[in-house]
């Protein structure tokens, strides 16, 4: 399965996590462009300038870990695609470029099946996505579920659960699997 990665989904650290540990377990390629980690950029630095560093280091290590996954020269399908938010066009653009089968967003409503049909491409929801893959590999995902949370834990004050942790993500199918 190749997967683009929207960057609504990797801007939140859980989710991101997730789909890379997985990723890498069930032999999923994912693929990016450099405009959605701007996107990425951008998001981070209305936060602090702390968590802009923070991404920028993330960028850099998925840039290093995943060479192969950087679509370029995508730009050329924009102008015959069309989706509702046209801001959203270039992953659209990416996932055909990069010869992805799903969009993973959280934002589906802006990538309608009708359209997406058109290119061999679906739109997924992560919580779907990583709800699906554990119905068929429970162990796997809560293995780890618990490692991100452990590091989350690690770091915070607050203590989570493995569900409040999830449900805190919007993975909402996915936390109920661990109530």
């Amino acid at each position: 399965m190749k997967l683009l990665l929207d960057a609504c989904v990797l801007y939140p650290t859980v989710i991101r996590n997730l789909l890379i540990s997985v990723s890498g377990e069930q032999k999923w390629d994912l693929i990016w462009t450099e405009q959605i980690f701007e996107e990425w950029r951008r998001a981070s630095k209305k936060i602090n300038l702390e968590a802009k560093a923070q991404t920028e280091a993330e960028i850099a290590i998925l840039k290093s870990k995943y060479p192969k996954s950087m679509v370029n020269d995508y730009e050329k399908h924009i102008p015959k695609l069309y989706l509702p938010d046209k801001d959203d066009i270039h992953v659209l653009a990416a996932a055909i470029e990069g010869n992805a089968n799903t969009i993973v967003t959280l934002n589906l409503r802006d990538f309608p099946n009708y359209e997406l049909k058109k290119y061999g491409i679906r739109g997924v929801h992560p919580d779907e996505l990583l709800y699906r893959e554990a119905l068929d590999n429970f162990n796997l995902i809560a293995g780890f579920v618990i490692s991100i949370l452990n590091d989350f834990n690690k770091n915070n004050a607050n203590k989570l659960s493995e569900y409040r942790l999830l449900k805190k993500a919007k993975l909402n199918r996915l936390s109920k699997l661990f109530r």
